[in-house]
């Protein structure tokens, strides 16, 4: 078996080198999105994301909506919250603000009456925190 010349090693490790170089900075430039997202998504609702994600959680609306990259999120009977950021319209009727999404995450029995989502009893500041946690959800990358 013949070894590989000094040069050339040195030439596939710094190809190696630079491979991990790339892909740390991809991982560092994916939190950093994320991050001015959360920042945004607060600054917009005056809400907290990590408290809207616990408040979905909690009142369950992964058992109806699929919610990407929250695990356990596959309910089929509401629609999909993903890309929920770049939507025009909440609910099909109302446009995407953040005084509009809380409304509806409010009351929405009296924004589309006889809706299938209930009303479930949500306050103005977990409104405000699910309302920043739904901001982050960007439509998927083509």
């Amino acid at each position: 078996m013949r070894r590989l010349p000094s040069s050339l090693w040195f030439v596939t490790w710094l190809g190696g080198f630079g491979v991990l170089g790339s892909l740390a900075s991809f991982v560092v430039q994916q939190r950093q999105e994320t991050a001015q997202q959360e920042t945004h998504a607060q600054a917009l609702t005056d809400g907290v994301v990590e408290r809207g994600e616990r408040a979905i959680i909690a009142r369950q609306c992964n058992a109806c909506h699929e919610i990407p990259g929250m695990a356990g999120a596959r309910g089929a009977a509401a629609p999909s919250l993903g890309g929920f950021a770049a939507r025009k319209t909440v609910a099909g009727v109302l446009r995407n603000d953040p005084v509009a999404l809380v409304r509806w995450v409010r009351f929405p029995q009296s924004v589309v009456p006889g809706n299938a989502m209930p009303n479930m009893g949500i306050g103005d500041q977990e409104a405000r925190d699910i309302a920043a946690y739904l901001y982050t959800l960007s439509p998927r990358p083509t």
